[in-house]
């Protein structure tokens, strides 16, 4: 199951971004994860210098990632002291979770979220290794500017996660070249968006390195399906109780909690 794919991966994952190329299996909303598999880039140094510059370059990382904070808290839209709370569990590779975030929430804001009536807290749920990268650099974003972020990659998800791309990739490719290449192109275009809201490569590669992250995520994915048995996306939890994710079944939990 995913806590142990976690617990053995997640560490390894956030190393081999910075020193190599990584190959995932892809699922969509709500499915079960596959087996990932993670491969790394041998290189062969023949000179001194570049190797003296490599490891100069790894020290500056490590400095950075131990002086580095992230985001190890819940992020919240609207008065933290409203008297109905929202839990929003979302990945960021979810179509679903995609239409929910710019064709629902915005609905819920303007009524609920604007006028006082409700908090929305925004959590996590991975699916595949994917989203596990893009969601490490959400949590090294400064926090006025990570609802910015995800509000971005959420509205240009068709644009960096392109499926059909992958099964382009796929057809001419074996399965880990195709998943090498197209997480390489995915993971390329994330960091365009992340260079907007003012991370540098510096930053992002500090932040793959962070394993506190990696278990902080996990942590908050673990609580939800402890709590609530997520096991699809997105999930709506308001004051406690698990509610639909259309606009007319979150409208009835609120005004059910209002009355």
């Amino acid at each position: 199951m995913f806590k142990q794919l976690y617990k053995r991966k997640m560490a390894v994952i956030l190393k081999a971004a910075i020193v190599g190329v990584m190959s995932f299996s892809l699922w969509g909303c709500g499915e079960e994860p596959a087996q990932e598999q993670i491969t790394e880039q041998a290189a062969t140094v023949s000179e001194p210098s570049a190797e003296s510059t490599a490891v100069a370059e790894v020290t500056e990382v490590a400095q950075t990632v131990s002086e580095a904070g992230f985001l190890d808290y819940d992020m919240v839209i609207g008065d933290k002291n409203a008297p109905i709370e929202m839990i929003e569990y979302a990945s960021l590779t979810c179509n679903h979770c995609a239409t929910f975030h710019t064709q629902v929430l915005p609905r819920i804001k303007e009524k609920y979220v604007d006028t006082g009536k409700v908090k929305i807290i925004m959590r996590s749920f991975l699916l595949n290794g994917v989203d596990a990268q893009a969601t490490v650099l959400t949590r090294c974003v400064p926090e006025s500017r990570y609802v910015t972020f995800m509000d971005a990659l959420f509205t240009r998800q068709t644009s960096w996660y392109d499926v059909g791309e992958y099964q382009r990739l796929a057809a001419i490719h074996d399965q880990q070249t195709a998943g090498q290449m197209f997480v390489e192109t995915v993971m390329t275009e994330v960091q365009k968006l992340a260079r907007q809201v003012g991370m540098n490569k510096k930053k992002m590669d500090a932040c793959f390195s962070n394993e506190a992250i990696g278990e902080y995520i996990f942590a908050v994915q673990q609580d939800g399906i402890d709590k609530y048995k997520i096991n699809a996306t997105p999930t709506i939890i308001v004051n406690g109780k698990v509610a639909g994710n259309t606009y007319a079944s979150v409208e009835q939990a609120i005004e059910a909690e209002l009355n």
